[in-house]
């Protein structure tokens, strides 16, 4: 296994330990102001009366986010018959490089049910941080040597990676562990899962 691969998964489980160990002294969640795919500016009010399960990531990471939205696509084919499915949200940590239009064409190959969301650097450092989201940007310095740029648009975000099931009035109902698989995604949410 890749050691980027191992890096995020250990960074992921951590993340879930350390969130799961203060969720009951620290506020988890909050308000947002983003803008999705189609540039509509997009708040949590509108999935008011709806579940939502949040992940945050960025289209240019190598490993992790994708498996995560492929394993979340997977276990909705999974859940339990006549329950109402979480609305799934990918909230980027990369707002310079993933503009709406790019978030919308990676989340839809996943699956066209996830949402993605983007905004400008504040709005992303303010849901980030509401959410307790831990991210670190490195950047690789001989990247663009080849292209005869200074390879600063050449960089990794290790972060955070855990799974937020928020309730339809934007409450933390609970925090799974994003290194999970599909049938283990599934039976963890179906618990929370009201009835259509």
């Amino acid at each position: 296994m890749p050691t980027l691969i191992i890096a995020g998964l250990f960074a992921g489980a951590i993340g879930w330990q350390a969130l799961t160990a203060h969720r009951h002294t620290t506020q988890i969640g909050g308000p947002y102001s983003l803008i999705d795919s189609a540039n509509h500016p997009t708040t949590q009010a509108r999935f008011a009366g709806r579940q939502t399960l949040i992940y945050f990531g960025y289209t240019h990471c190598l490993d992790v986010c994708p498996l995560t939205l492929a394993t979340v696509a997977q276990a909705y084919t999974l859940l339990p018959p006549g329950t109402q499915r979480p609305v799934p949200l990918f909230i980027t940590l990369d707002p310079e490089r993933d503009r709406p239009e790019d978030i919308g064409v990676y989340t839809r190959r996943f699956s066209p049910e996830i949402i993605g969301l983007t905004g400008t650097a504040a709005q992303i450092d303010a849901v980030a941080k509401a959410f307790h989201v831990t991210s670190h940007v490195t950047v690789d310095p001989m990247a663009g040597h080849d292209r005869g740029d200074d390879g600063m648009g050449d960089y990794r975000i290790d972060h955070s990676s855990v799974l937020y099931l928020m309730d339809g009035q934007n409450h933390l109902q609970a925090i799974l562990p994003a290194d999970s698989s599909p049938a283990t995604v599934a039976h963890n949410l179906a618990p929370y899962l009201a009835k259509r």
